[in-house]
């Protein structure tokens, strides 16, 4: 079957005192297999390639061997942190089919990733909980570790905590 065209993951960070709502999208094109990231990532998520590139590959998943293109939109916000990581995985899992669209709809997912594929605490975690609240997310992904934090302002949210990525 051939690879999906585009595939769209929504995850928020921490900006200011609030969060962002950020778009994750993922295309693939033809050509010698490569993954960049654009739209304004700082280094340590332009290093988040190597750690989702291990993570999924340690956690039994293929890693696509096409031209892989993820965008951070909007483009014009700086992202910088390690929020990012799983969802952009999941863009790359959507992208190879090894994730329906439907189960990436209408989701909100954050995290970090470790090489073996175990999802780590990130900061802010509260601004996401509230970006995910301002913008009708009914689903938040987060690691297990951030779940107490994350429980003190979801009352209208389905806050669901992850171990690591073949968990989810």
């Amino acid at each position: 079957m051939p690879p999906m065209k585009i595939s769209k993951v929504y995850s928020a960070i921490p900006y200011g005192f609030s969060g962002r709502l950020v778009t994750v999208e993922g295309d693939t094109v033809n050509g010698l297999p490569c993954f960049n990231i654009v739209g304004m990532a700082s280094k340590i998520i332009d290093e988040s390639r190597d750690r989702i590139r291990s993570a999924l590959r340690n956690s039994l998943f293929d890693f696509p061997k096409h031209k892989i293109i993820i965008n951070l939109a909007p483009a014009e916000l700086r992202k910088d942190g390690t929020h990012l990581d799983l969802p952009i995985a999941l863009a790359i899992l959507g992208l190879s089919q090894q994730l329906l669209p439907k189960d990436l709809q209408n989701r909100m997912f954050v995290g970090e990733l470790s090489l073996n594929g175990d999802l780590r605490p990130i900061k802010g975690i509260l601004n996401i909980v509230e970006t995910a609240r301002k913008h009708r997310i009914k689903q938040l992904f987060i690691p297990s570790a951030n779940l107490s934090q994350a429980t003190l302002l979801a009352h209208d949210i389905d806050i669901i905590p992850v171990q690591n990525l073949r968990e989810l």
